[in-house]
């Protein structure tokens, strides 16, 4: 088989991973949308910058959709989703050689996650989990230049795409490399200093070539104009901002916020986005940016505020490490919403596909898909307890376990980014939960046959001479 007649093959298989993908916008009857997706619709139209978000995601709807259809968006999506996916079959499940097997394995997690219905979103919360496998293969496999180059493209596009990304995978790669260097994986080559730093570099790289697109596009050099106010509702969540209120409100020291001290929100989103909010009602985000910085500051500078928020924090990490629901956000947008106005200016001929589609009748049941990730997400952890812990752990080869170690550090620092700076919500954490369970069907795939006697008795046979072969 020829060089191109091999790529098309692959390209075939990869084509038919990318429509698996996105089976979740192909049963809705159009890509999903949530209240943010507006907000992103927005600046691909008019090539803004959103106060609140990046204006990566907008465009990547430009680029990817061709301003005239937003089903290309998502199949984008899901073909570089499904390209990464097959790459780590390769890589971390050799074994499984035939593409049926490998498309079956990737329909597979698809039923057991749920994944589709991230990758089917006209957001950017698969990003998360496109950026942690790019990092995988990064960092446990030796690859050439130019496989080593795309990746960390992908790997920089991902940290662009949502300002927590940025923390998540730079979190993700000094706990790696904690681990690493703890457990001498750096010193038994599971994992390559050189790599490692490199994909540190690009990690940190991304803190300021995001705010340099911003301000190249007249939105400030800044990754956030809204930043302050996200923080400052979640200090008002935590109660860590009534505490500072109720020491610092008088006669010598007055902030607008003082006069609300005492019915400040109970969570964080409706401090954001309820009318009535403190928030809301000073201002909004940009007027009150000025005070809610200095409080911030002097929060951070006060170490009477750091039991609480090392308390709420852990709390709020743990919390977010359960929320893996699916569904979260996904209502109907119709008349008179954001999306359902955004949708008609960037795709008017698609209008009426969005107004029928399942979403939008409010036609979308998510109880058995939860029932079933519930499920699947903790058998995984079952699972992956067993052959790490269990008697089979030295037939696993040090780069699967390395698999399981960034995962599981993406997993956990993607809770302690979003539970500590944003919300406790299903849709931030579902967006990575379902890495491993994806890293438990590859060890299964690559090691399971070994351990049954039909595979002992396989192997065995594989390991006769191969005249003793030919005399049976």
């Amino acid at each position: 088989m020829t060089l191109l007649s091999r790529a098309g093959r692959t390209l075939f298989w990869l084509l038919l991973g990318a429509l698996v993908l996105i089976s979740a916008g192909l049963y809705n009857g159009f890509p999903l949308v949530t209240s943010d997706s507006g907000t992103y619709l927005n600046s691909a139209v008019n090539l803004t910058v959103p106060d609140d978000r990046p204006v990566t995601y907008g465009l990547w709807v430009l680029l990817t959709g061709l301003r005239g259809t937003l089903w290309l968006v998502i199949f984008a999506q899901g073909l570089l989703l499904a390209g990464l996916l097959w790459r780590c079959i390769t890589v971390f499940a050799p074994r499984l050689q035939h593409p049926a097997a490998r498309l079956a394995l990737l329909a597979g997690v698809t039923w057991l996650t749920g994944v589709s219905w991230y990758c089917s979103q006209l957001m950017p919360d698969i990003f998360t989990a496109v950026g942690v496998l790019a990092l995988a293969l990064l960092l446990l496999k030796r690859s050439a230049l130019p496989e080593q180059v795309l990746l960390l493209a992908v790997l920089l596009l991902a940290a662009l795409m949502h300002s927590s990304n940025l923390l998540t995978f730079l979190l993700t790669v000094l706990g790696v490399g904690a681990v690493g260097w703890q457990q001498g994986l750096f010193r038994r080559q599971v994992l390559h200093r050189s790599t490692w730093l490199l994909t540190l570099l690009v990690t940190l790289a991304g803190w300021g070539i995001l705010p340099l697109l911003h301000a190249r596009m007249g939105g400030g050099f800044e990754l956030s104009k809204a930043s302050s106010a996200f923080l400052m509702a979640r200090l008002s969540e935590s109660g860590v901002l009534e505490k500072f209120l109720q020491a610092n409100c008088g006669p010598q020291n007055q902030y607008r916020l003082c006069e609300f001290r005492d019915k400040l929100p109970n969570d964080a989103i409706t401090f954001m986005w309820d009318a009535n909010s403190p928030l809301n009602q000073t201002g909004g985000w940009n007027a009150n940016r000025p005070e809610y910085q200095q409080i911030i500051g002097q929060v951070l500078r006060s170490p009477r505020y750091y039991p609480l928020l090392v308390s709420e924090s852990v709390q709020a990490t743990l919390r977010q490490l359960t929320h893996i629901g699916h569904g979260d956000g996904l209502t109907a947008f119709r008349e008179n919403t954001n999306p359902y106005w955004k949708v008609g200016e960037y795709a008017p001929y698609e209008l009426k596909e969005y107004m029928s589609s399942m979403q939008n009748r409010s036609q979308l049941d998510f109880k058995d898909l939860n029932e079933r990730v519930y499920g699947a997400h903790l058998l995984a952890l079952l699972v992956l307890g067993a052959l790490l812990l269990g008697p089979w752990r030295a037939r696993i080869a040090p780069a699967a376990v390395g698999l399981v170690l960034v995962c599981g550090a993406a997993v956990v620092s993607n809770a302690l980014v979003t539970g500590s700076l944003a919300n406790v919500l299903d849709r931030l954490q579902g967006r990575v939960a379902w890495l491993l369970p994806w890293a438990c069907l590859l060890l299964l795939a690559q090691y399971l046959p070994r351990w049954t006697p039909w595979g002992a008795q396989l192997l065995a046979r594989d390991e006769q001479p191969q005249q003793t072969r030919m005399q049976e």
